[in-house]
């Protein structure tokens, strides 16, 4: 039993380092009231912790100071939990109070009785736990590791009171397993969060704003690493014409970007290039070109309400991309020139137009 506690405390310890560790980190990488009360509940909780699990007795006066600031750490948690996932600012007044009275009983914590001191905490905790459940989740929707984390803390809360008013040290121990549970799942939120933001951040890096497409950068990128291979086929320069008077620009080639990425879907991938211009590597294909190419065309035609003039070429082994696409804008040109309205080969490339 000696051993699964040391596991026990072990882990609450190992985990609430991980999350000072992530939130000073976090606090470092942006500067914003929510990272700051991570580090403040963070570091709270890491060091109440490490109070705790030096104190051999778990129902002193002494380890209800540590106690009372581990709840706080606990509630300020939960505020920024809330506003990291709800990206809400409304004043959060009941969780203000259980920082208050939390705070208020380590304070007092050295002259009130133990029992007066759990009651307290538990008081704070779970009134914050039946606020969040009553108010805010019907209000913002519930989230499945938000509330097993409230549950989580009240039940601790609830173990450490039973303890205090009988007297048997098992129970407080027994809320330390809880509060291992509860912990390990704050971890989860942050890391959750963590990575959706770092998905967010290379999306936008990689992706141009208006169109939905790849961003020019990227897109010779990839299309140099997939040349190399020599798993390609073809390179499509697509130029966007004659915008629509009902529509706007922007709109066309938003609306332009939409239709391009849906028809090469598992066909090969698009960029933005210039102005109204994208251009696409084309990377399997279950029909010719020049039919992909018709198909492209109308689908624009249709969607962006605007008319196109598409060039493209086969890959060859030695040519560079530059050329690749140098040849099909060139070829397209020509034919806008020449206002050609038909399929034709050019050298190597075939341009479609309107």
């Amino acid at each position: 039993m000696l051993d699964l506690e040391r596991f026990i405390s072990g882990f609450l310890l190992s985990v609430n380092c991980v999350l000072f560790i992530v939130g000073l980190f976090m606090y470092r990488k942006w500067r914003n009231p929510t990272y700051l009360k991570f580090l403040v509940a963070f570091s709270l909780m890491l060091f109440s912790n490490i109070g705790m699990s030096l104190m051999s007795a778990k129902l002193f006066v002494v380890n209800m100071f540590f106690m009372s600031l581990y709840a706080t750490g606990i509630v300020i948690t939960q505020i920024a939990l809330f506003r990291l996932y709800y990206k809400s600012t409304d004043k959060l007044y009941v969780h203000l109070g259980g920082t208050a009275v939390s705070l208020i009983t380590a304070a007092m914590s050295l002259f009130l009785p133990v029992q007066m001191s759990s009651f307290l905490l538990f008081l704070a905790v779970v009134g914050v736990t039946l606020f969040t459940l009553i108010k805010i989740f019907p209000e913002v929707g519930v989230n499945p590791k938000y509330f097993m984390l409230t549950i989580l803390f009240s039940i601790q809360y609830l173990l450490h009171l039973a303890g205090a008013f009988t007297g048997y040290e098992l129970l407080s121990d027994l809320g330390v397993i809880f509060s291992a549970f509860a912990s390990f799942t704050v971890f989860l939120m942050i890391f959750e969060k963590i990575i959706g933001v770092m998905q967010a951040a290379t999306y936008t890096s990689t992706r141009d704003e208006l169109t939905g497409l790849f961003t020019q950068k990227h897109f010779v990128h990839q299309a140099n690493q997939a040349l190399t291979s020599g798993k390609t086929i073809g390179v499509l320069y697509i130029e966007i014409q004659n915008f629509s008077a009902h529509i706007s620009e922007e709109e066309s080639l938003r609306r332009a970007g939409r239709a391009v990425g849906r028809a090469l879907d598992g066909l090969g991938f698009a960029g933005r290039y210039q102005n109204n211009a994208m251009t696409a590597l084309i990377t399997s294909a279950n029909i010719p070109l020049s039919e992909l190419v018709n198909s492209l065309r109308m689908k624009i035609d249709v969607e962006a309400s605007s008319t196109v003039l598409i060039g493209y070429m086969d890959t060859k082994s030695g040519v560079t991309l530059d050329e690749l696409i140098s040849e099909a804008r060139e070829g397209a040109i020509r034919t806008k020139q020449h206002g050609v309205n038909k399929i034709f080969d050019l050298d190597q490339s075939k341009i479609l137009a309107d």
